[in-house]
């Protein structure tokens, strides 16, 4: 086996995902989607064909897959009756974090039906689960998306688009992978700059420098992300508030809330209750 595959492979392995939502769209010919707010996202043509347009544009035709690692404000407008399969992703693992520092602000893999027809079955799998609201479907979509987003990736690889080389870098051990390999392990420890900094060997003041250039965000404002991405897997399982607040470190109920409201926009209760439901497909 070429060394190329092996190294792709390991780092492939390393790249866990979660999904907060996944939806089945149809949009009408012209019909204007607007897409808003950071984190990570995904969009696959099953049919039709999609323009998008922002600050950076792609054309999708059917089969096409794009992936938005750190979000951002586009709009999908749609040729044709067009539809399209949406995921909103989280990076579980710390490596899956550092290796989304390192993609560009679009990952386009064009042919994505046809070059992976696995991955592309596994979407309208996903999509099943979400319109059947089974027991445990939240927890097959992440697995589905998993591999859908591995597939994605090597495509991109293979395209000549990406770089293994430095995706490989990204994921060395280095003292800001172990700060992001503690936090992701311990979301609910009382972390500060200075106990990462002890986590990572490092002073304070480097440690604070070097995973702000490599993340892209300050230790503290990463960590209160990657709280409230658990915030809301734990709460979709139904565990009352008080439980994630105490689970996520919070000191109480309502400052938990509070935090939860500045992230979402809505108190933690209300999002949970919201009549649409974060794995639906909507026509």
């Amino acid at each position: 086996m070429p060394q190329a595959v092996d190294d792709l492979s390991d780092v492939l392995e390393r790249l866990r995902w979660s999904v907060g939502a996944f939806r089945k769209e149809i949009l009408s010919d012209g019909e204007r989607r607007p897409v808003r707010g950071g984190g990570m996202r995904f969009h696959f043509v099953a049919r039709g064909a999609l323009d998008v347009r922002g600050a950076s544009a792609a054309r999708l035709d059917s089969g096409g897959f794009l992936m938005v690692p750190r979000g951002g404000d586009y709009a999908l407008v749609a040729r044709g009756e067009t539809v399209v399969h949406t995921g909103d992703m989280d990076a579980v693992s710390p490596e899956a974090a550092q290796v989304v520092v390192a993609m560009p602000d679009m990952v386009i893999a064009c042919c994505f039906g046809a070059r992976e027809p696995v991955a592309a079955a596994l979407l309208d799998g996903m999509a099943g689960e979400a319109g059947a609201e089974r027991p445990g479907s939240r927890s097959v979509i992440a697995q589905l998306a998993n591999v859908v987003a591995a597939a994605a990736i090597r495509n991109w690889v293979e395209s000549g688009c990406g770089s293994l080389p430095l995706l490989t870098s990204q994921i060395r051990a280095s003292d800001v992978a172990r700060a992001l390999e503690a936090i992701h392990d311990a979301p609910g420890s009382p972390w500060t700059v200075e106990t990462l900094a002890r986590v990572a060997l490092a002073s304070r003041s480097s440690f604070a420098k070097r995973f702000r250039d490599e993340v892209g965000d300050s230790p503290a404002r990463y960590l209160a992300r990657i709280r409230m991405e658990h915030a809301k897997r734990l709460l979709t399982d139904r565990t009352t508030v008080g439980e994630v607040a105490v689970r996520l470190g919070y000191g109480s109920e309502a400052a938990f809330s509070r935090a939860f409201r500045r992230h979402a926009g809505v108190p933690p209760t209300r999002w949970r209750q919201t009549d649409d439901s974060p794995f639906r497909p909507v026509a």
